[in-house]
């Protein structure tokens, strides 16, 4: 039986729409299917490596948690570096400490004012300003025993030391002095000065 012009011309019609819409299927999986399933995979292998990593770093801490001796060590490490470092800061405390070496190095001060407290990001350091004389020996062991404080840590940010004509022996100094708090619970140091 033969088919009649009308038939062959829906058929052909057909085929071009199947064509058609099969080459827009085909577009379609290209342009966003494909790219998509390589980004899935892609987000997939990544996910996979940061799991593998989680894992190996708690294998690590679970290590070191059943490792008693380890966790001695680091606690007594602990506990020294935060005897030095507090997490508040005493003014007060501060002034006794640094009257008490005044004393034992003879240095004869004027002055000694706290300055702005400077947020550093894991601390916050708190800055004096001392002011007074002293001899070159006793300079020096001033600032030795600011900067090798066994009970908290200090730091001397700047010396000025001149001399006087009518001393020589005695000079006029200045020395910066900061010390340092954990940042948790950091109260701001009290603007007081002292002077003698």
């Amino acid at each position: 039986m033969a088919m009649s012009e009308k038939n062959k011309q829906g058929l052909l019609v057909g085929g071009i729409l199947g064509v058609a819409i099969l080459a827009i299927v085909l577009y379609f999986m290209f342009m966003y299917v494909e790219p998509g399933i390589k980004k899935f995979k892609d987000e997939t292998e990544t996910l996979e490596s940061k799991i593998a990593a989680n894992k190996q770093k708690l294998e690590e801490y679970q290590s070191y948690l059943n490792n008693e001796e380890a966790r001695r060590q680091v606690q007594e490490k602990f506990a020294t570096i935060a005897k030095r470092l507090p997490d508040t800061q005493d003014t007060i405390e501060v002034y006794d400490l640094l009257r008490s070496y005044f004393e034992g190095s003879n240095v004869v001060f004027n002055a000694l004012n706290p300055g702005a407290s400077a947020n550093r990001g894991r601390y916050t350091e708190f800055p004096f300003s001392i002011a007074g004389s002293a001899e070159y020996h006793a300079f020096g062991q001033l600032v030795n025993l600011i900067e090798c404080n066994p009970d908290r840590l200090m730091h001397v940010t700047n010396l000025k030391l001149t001399n006087s004509d009518k001393r020589p022996s005695i000079h006029p100094m200045e020395v910066g002095v900061a010390t340092f708090t954990f940042n948790a619970n950091v109260p701001a140091p009290a603007a007081a000065s002292t002077t003698k």
